[in-house]
């Protein structure tokens, strides 16, 4: 049995997940255009096969649960009784399976990791594979200055254009590397020694760089506000002190820094600019068309995935360039399943973010599983922030692969305390 733990330990089965997530979009492992198959889908299906396997090996087929499978059933109960009645029902029961399939894997996450060790080597998994795939952008943009170029004209509105050939949605690019950023500053914030400081640093700018360069300001204001809540918490704040002086020296020796510094400035500033941006003008439509479809509807929703053909019935698209998918998560979900699937959707979202929160009051300070912990609780504030400009929370892998790991910490550390007790 101890072989079968070593083979098929926790970060054996998780850490395929995360770097799968990372270069999704950027590898595929079939280059079939009509159903390409992604490397996440590639490490999913392992990883499930091989916890299969290991519960058949060990002959303990029970699968231990964290408590939101109500809410989860109920919330699933609205989007298959709305696919009744919605509009686009493929595309419905498509998503919806996608949906079941993610939160099947957080299961997986959650009964695959037994020990602080597994937490730890995930943690490196996600910095290592996010450090390279940052920086491999990096280069490509120092290769070829005109992807900068591309990028900065798109303003986090289009493709992010990438050497190898491939285009990812710039928003998604951008806050994949959330988690990995916030468990390096929570480690940078708890470390005593300079030289590793130094390190960690360093490799925060290698992803912070290139979340930077996608201009995609809805990732820069959710990371930051992540950041901000790490640091909060953890009261350290000298990482304000080491970005601020590398920002001063490299401000004032170099004019492409300069250059970069008005273009972000630019680009943040304009996200309440209104009908003055093109992005603002018409977030601000698909707002107020959502309001008019669930009363419309008498707050029954239009149904699951049924935005985009309800709010081309208010605007042709082409009167809103093209637009017509949801930018807001919560307005989505309540446009399509209601006040039900919305109030539903709301008590999983507190759960989610109550329980990493009381990870945090477990844990004790300075240990592995508080900085972990404070991690977790900032990476879940970014994505809630992130999904107020955008769509697709429901689908999101990174996202569901957080949820999972915030309550198998969780659940180790209520273990702890109970061993103590």
């Amino acid at each position: 049995m101890q072989s079968i733990d070593r083979i098929f330990n926790g970060y054996i089965l998780v850490g395929p997940l995360i770097i799968g997530a990372l270069l999704s979009g950027a590898v595929y492992l079939t280059d079939s255009s009509s159903m390409p198959i992604t490397i996440f889908q590639g490490m999913l299906g392992l990883s499930f096969l091989f916890f299969f396997l290991k519960k058949v090996v060990e002959g303990d087929l029970e699968i231990q649960i964290y408590g939101l499978e109500s809410y989860y059933l109920l919330f699933l109960g609205v989007i298959f009784l709305s696919i009744i009645y919605t509009p686009e029902r493929e595309e419905a029961l498509f998503y919806s399976l996608r949906f079941i399939v993610l939160l099947t894997m957080t299961y997986l996450v959650y009964n695959s990791v037994r020990t602080e060790r597994d937490l730890k080597i995930i943690c490196y998994i996600a910095v290592l594979a996010a450090v390279f795939v940052a920086a491999q952008n990096l280069i490509q943009i120092y290769i070829n200055p005109e992807i900068a170029a591309y990028n900065y004209a798109g303003q986090g509105t289009g493709r992010l254009l990438r050497t190898s050939g491939e285009n990812v949605d710039p928003n998604i690019f951008a806050i994949n590397f959330t988690f990995p950023i916030l468990i390096l500053l929570a480690v940078f914030n708890n470390e005593k020694k300079l030289f590793r400081r130094l390190v960690l640093f360093g490799l925060m700018m290698i992803l912070i760089g290139s979340v930077l360069l996608t201009y995609s300001r809805s990732s820069w204001v959710s990371i930051g506000l992540g950041g901000l809540a790490i640091i909060v918490f953890s009261k350290k704040y000298r990482i304000v002190g080491y970005m601020g002086a590398v920002f001063l020296i490299a401000f004032t020796v170099s004019g492409t820094v300069q250059q970069l510094t008005f273009s972000f400035l630019e680009r943040l500033l304009d996200i309440f600019a209104g009908s003055s941006d093109d992005s603002s003008k018409y977030r601000i439509i698909l707002a107020k068309t959502a309001m008019l479809i669930i009363l419309d509807s008498y707050l029954m929703g239009i149904g699951f995935q049924g935005f985009s053909s309800a709010f081309k019935e208010y605007h042709p698209p082409q009167s809103t360039a093209g637009i017509f998918e949801p930018h807001n998560q919560y307005y989505a979900v309540f446009a399509e399943l209601g006040i039900v699937g919305l109030v539903i959707f709301v008590l999983i979202l507190y759960r989610i973010i109550k329980t990493a929160y009381q990870s945090l009051l477990l844990s004790k300070k300075d240990s592995f599983s508080h900085i972990l912990s404070l991690a977790l609780f900032g990476s879940i504030i970014s994505y809630y922030m992130f999904y107020n400009f955008l769509g697709g929370m429901l689908y999101d892998s990174i996202l569901f692969i957080i949820i999972g790991l915030v309550f198998a910490v969780y659940n180790l550390q209520s273990k702890s305390k109970t061993a103590i007790a």
